[in-house]
């Protein structure tokens, strides 16, 4: 490839990168229906055509940000479930990188919660996201880590299913409970408190 296209090509997504960017901060901050293209155009500093260039309406925008956050969440929960080590390490990896991936995505999970209250499922599926086939991946990938805890007797012998349910509530009530603190507690704190509520005897 011409140095001078792949030029063009890297400057192309990083222009649509900052796109997503700035749309992301704005459907956080002020809510997906308050928002204009002009503001999105504004905050990324680029025309309000060039916008258009990229993405045809403001819903497809907000359908590359949902994509974005949901293939995160999705990458990180089958990386942990691949990886080689003992359930210990798994669990204490994935609290990590669960905390990590919330706290870098503190945006994403205000717009999917609020988009959420707005239409439930149903609106979601309208933009193109099956949340219940999207919560299955996540727990099929989680059911692998926490069935081999149990089976090294490192949790509390219940149904992996339940454990993972227990794993997601957790992070998911924090966000909504306490949506202006939880960013705040010392990461270590919650993961030694979260093991505890696992079951887990020894870290």
């Amino acid at each position: 490839m011409p140095r001078s296209k792949e030029l063009s090509e890297q400057m192309r997504a990083q222009s649509r990168e900052r796109i997503i960017r700035a749309a992301r901060q704005l459907f956080a901050e002020r809510g997906y229906f308050k928002c204009k293209v002009s503001d999105i155009a504004q905050r990324a500093e680029m025309s309000q055509g060039n916008v258009y260039w990229y993405f045809r309406s403001k819903e497809e925008l907000l359908q590359a940000v949902l994509a974005q956050g949901f293939q995160a969440l999705e990458q990180m929960t089958q990386e942990v479930a691949e990886a080689e080590g003992g359930g210990l390490e798994k669990l204490n990896d994935l609290l990590t990188r669960t905390w990590s991936l919330y706290d870098e995505q503190g945006d994403f999970n205000r717009i999917l919660m609020s988009l959420m209250a707005h239409g439930g499922p149903g609106f979601m599926l309208e933009l193109g996201f099956d949340m219940s086939d999207l919560g299955r991946r996540y727990h099929t990938n989680l059911i692998r880590v926490f069935a081999q805890a149990r089976s090294e007797g490192l949790v509390t012998d219940v149904d992996p299913n339940m454990l993972v349910m227990l794993y997601f509530s957790l992070f998911n009530g924090l966000m909504i409970t306490y949506a202006q603190d939880w960013q705040t507690l010392p990461a270590d704190v919650l993961q030694q408190a979260a093991l505890r509520m696992l079951g887990v005897s020894a870290t």
